[in-house]
């Protein structure tokens, strides 16, 4: 009887413990670099006229808010996870990226190494594949289908990179979701 309660409480426990939208389950805190990171919103990335769900994207921030600028210029860390529910090849995606970028962000020239070096990580993404961008003080964090990059040292581009979710995103219900709104 006791295991039976046991297993309960721990179903209990793992089910208080994540957010799920879709059957697509993300944690509720994240650590990074020592610092737990709460979720903000989840949200849905949908491209094409016909609205085609590419991921679930999760938004991780030291604490709750509807407000991007309240977070995209502090020095905070912060972490986005995507999960995609479709196969994307690795050009589609750096194209986006690159058009996010130059969207977003009137000096998007200025980074056109280090979003070099961001595209090269990218590669073909399969169904239920995540990428987590995490956004330090210092630079930029990138895992790839489980495979970790080496760090994008500059914070300026940490914050350009977070912008493309929010100023001119390509897709304003995602980044509503992200936001909790």
């Amino acid at each position: 009887m006791a295991k039976i309660i046991g297993l309960i409480l721990m179903v209990l426990s793992l089910t208080l413990t994540a957010a799920t939208l879709d059957n697509i389950t993300f944690a509720d805190k994240v650590n990074v670099e020592g610092k737990d990171l709460v979720l903000n919103g989840i949200g849905i990335r949908k491209a094409t006229f016909l609205k085609i769900k590419v991921y679930y994207g999760a938004l991780y921030l030291e604490q709750k808010t509807n407000d991007a600028a309240a977070f995209l210029s502090t020095a905070a860390p912060k972490q986005i996870v995507m999960h995609f529910v479709r196969d994307v090849g690795a050009k589609k995606l750096q194209d986006g990226f690159n058009e996010g970028m130059e969207a977003s962000n009137k000096n998007h020239e200025s980074f056109k190494a280090h979003m070099a070096k961001f595209n090269a990580s990218i590669v073909d993404i399969v169904k239920d594949d995540l990428i987590i961008v995490t956004f330090t003080s210092d630079g930029v964090l990138l895992n790839v289908k489980g495979k970790h990059s080496e760090k994008i040292a500059s914070a300026d581009f940490s914050k350009a990179l977070l912008r493309i979710w929010f100023i001119e995103p390509r897709d304003e219900n995602l980044s509503n979701g992200l936001l909790g709104k």
